[in-house]
């Protein structure tokens, strides 16, 4: 292990000041500051996937069939007993939905109509979201309305307030020449029972309602459908796509909105590259430093070799040196990369800025893929680095060398 004690010696000596050392603790920085940035960002990454996966566990059916054309379908004779008689499925409900407009008191806006059988509710995960009110969608033969929490703070609706109703709006489909509004849009006043703690604007009604609202009495969005032991999710998705046939999509829960996934995965991608860079910029300086520190050193270099030291061992007290100098930044990096992780998932000290949102602090999913990849990252760009100084300490020649 002589490599290795004269790469120590070497390494303590960088205390004082000059080029090497200079140039080897800006490498060094530059592998600590990078590799902690990495696990810290891609943590956050892997929080907010984390996070979105579990809102949308809440809001979304385990299975979602749609038709991979038009905006509205309607399903064969016997169709949906075929999707119930499939082993695994607890429940399959149709729904409706579409654009529409709604009033309450003086305010007015544009929302997200969905309807949805009453009993449906037995089955969602809408009970989570339902903070405040009740998750029903009749009342003995009354029909209600679930609301979110934006529709709630933009027109200002009160639970409590049993003289103004929530007017829904949609557009008859009959072209209607007369003006004014009772002649254009069918109207449904609805009481609203719950709010839902999701960030779209969305209003959900019963599905008979929303038929007559949107005169259809027949034909649906896309079915939602429950499986009752998650673990036979993907086995029922394969026998539905074979029941169905190939005009339908059949989506789980992360394809429900595959797109937004595939964005953040990309973001995520490209963020990692960035910062590797900036790691891959921090091995040039060691690389240099390296470089330099064997011009330094050939009168030592001689010396050793005189005393019997081989050139391959000259190879690797370079390697050694700039192994320790990336391997300390590397695992300081890492350490205090993983401290700050958990320092935010227990007290939340980086706010999200936005007072609207349930998640106040910035999440964080602590993944240890990602300290092996950031570790081979910075092996494998320190093991370039390195290979050209180590080959030219191992070729050094002293033939006009004097002690």
């Amino acid at each position: 292990m002589l490599p290795l004690r004269i790469a120590v010696r070497y390494l303590l000596a960088l205390r004082r000041a000059s080029t090497v050392q200079i140039l080897s603790l800006l490498s060094f920085l530059g592998i600590l500051l990078g590799s902690m940035a990495m696990i810290i960002v891609l943590s956050a990454f892997n929080g907010f996937e984390n996070l979105l996966v579990n809102i949308y566990h809440h809001q979304d059916p385990d299975l979602k069939v749609e038709k991979n054309e038009g905006k509205f379908f309607e399903l064969r004779p016997g169709e949906k007993e075929k999707i119930k008689a499939i082993a695994g499925v607890s429940g399959v409900f149709e729904v409706l939905k579409d654009k529409a407009a709604v009033q309450y008191g003086e305010g007015q806006m544009v929302v997200e109509m969905v309807g949805i059988e009453p009993a449906s509710t037995r089955f969602s995960r809408l009970d989570s979201l339902v903070r405040q009110g009740r998750n029903v969608l009749m009342d003995g033969n009354e029909p209600r309305a679930l609301v979110s929490a934006g529709i709630r703070d933009a027109l200002d609706i009160s639970l409590k307030n049993q003289f103004d109703y929530l007017k829904v709006l949609y557009p008859k489909r009959k072209k209607i020449l007369k003006p004014g509004i009772s002649k254009i849009f069918n109207t449904l006043a609805i009481v609203p029972s719950g709010i839902m703690y999701r960030d779209e604007s969305q209003v959900i009604i019963p599905l008979s309602s929303a038929r007559l609202l949107m005169d259809k009495p027949s034909g649906v969005s896309h079915l939602e459908l429950y499986v009752s032991d998650p673990e036979q999710i993907e086995k029922v998705k394969k026998k539905l796509r074979s029941v169905l046939g190939s005009g339908y999509a059949v989506k789980n829960e992360v394809e429900q909105h595959a797109d937004l996934f595939r964005i953040l995965k990309i973001e995520k991608l490209f963020v990692f590259m960035a910062l590797a860079f900036i790691i891959l910029i921090s091995s040039f300086n060691l690389f240099v430093s390296c470089s330099m520190l064997v011009i330094n050193k050939k009168a030592d270099f001689f010396i050793l070799s005189s005393l019997g030291m081989l050139p391959t061992a000259r190879a690797r007290v370079v390697h050694w040196l700039g192994g320790l100098i990336s391997g300390f930044g590397l695992l300081l990096g890492l350490g205090t990369g993983w401290l700050i992780c958990l320092l935010q998932l227990w007290f939340g000290w980086i706010p999200l800025g936005m007072q609207s949102t349930e998640i106040q602090a910035y999440p964080i999913d602590i993944q240890w893929f990602d300290f092996v990849l950031v570790a081979l990252w910075v092996m494998l760009v320190s093991v370039f680095a390195l290979w050209l100084p180590s080959a030219k300490a191992g070729k050094l020649t002293f033939k006009n060398q004097a002690v």
